[in-house]
C-alpha cells in the first residue's frame, strides 16, 4: 500500500483530531463490530423473541473512573503493539496521530473500550475488522502507553475493565 498524499493524509488528521471515525479510504465504509467483544449474554429461553443485543453505554464525561493498580496492559503488550503498529497501521498513520494534545481533546474523556470500539471496526482502512482481535488490544495497549498509562501484571483483553477506563491517564500518572 502506497503512502497517502499530503493532503489526504491531513483531511485523515482532521477527521481522527475531530472524533470522526475513519471509514476507510480504500474500504469505501465501516463494518460493524460486535456489540458485545466478550460474548458473555446469556442465552434466551426457547419461547422467548429474541432481543437485539445492547451495548453497554461508555460512562457519562463526568465520571472519572479510576485506572486498576498497576494498568490494565502488561509492557510486553505494548510492545507487541508498537511492532503492530510499525507493520501495519504506519502505512497510513504516524504516532504523532495518537498522543498530545489534539488526541487528548478528541479521545482522552473517552473510555479504552470506545477507541478499542472504533479502531477494530474500521482499521486496517482496507480491511476493517480484519485483524485478530489480540493485534487491536496489542495496539491500543502500545496507544495507552504513549498517552502516559503505567503497564501492569495482566494483558488488556475483552473482558479487561475498558469501559471504566478513560484514555487520559489519571493525574497522578502525568
Amino acid at each position: 500500500m502506497a503512502r497517502q498524499s499530503l493532503p489526504l493524509a491531513h483531511t485523515l488528521l482532521v477527521l481522527v483530531a475531530a472524533g470522526l471515525p475513519l471509514a476507510g479510504c480504500a474500504s469505501g465504509g465501516v463494518s460493524e463490530a460486535p456489540a458485545d467483544p466478550a460474548g458473555s449474554a446469556a442465552p434466551a429461553p426457547e419461547d422467548a423473541p429474541a432481543a437485539p443485543a445492547a451495548e453497554t453505554p461508555d460512562p457519562p464525561p463526568d465520571a472519572t473512573p479510576e485506572t486498576p493498580p498497576g494498568g490494565i496492559f502488561t509492557n510486553a503488550q505494548a510492545r507487541r503493539g508498537r511492532t503492530a503498529f510499525d507493520e501495519v497501521c504506519s502505512e497510513c498513520h504516524t504516532t504523532s496521530e495518537f498522543r498530545g494534545r489534539t488526541f487528548q481533546r478528541t479521545w482522552g474523556r473517552r473510555t479504552v473500550y470506545s477507541f478499542f470500539r472504533t479502531i477494530r471496526s474500521t482499521m486496517p482502512d482496507d480491511n476493517p475488522g480484519g485483524l485478530e482481535e489480540q493485534i487491536y488490544l496489542d495496539v491500543v495497549s502500545y496507544i495507552l502507553s504513549m498517552n502516559g498509562h503505567d503497564g501492569g501484571a495482566a494483558e488488556l483483553g475483552a473482558d479487561s475493565p475498558m469501559r471504566e477506563v478513560r484514555i487520559a491517564p489519571p493525574e497522578s500518572s502525568r
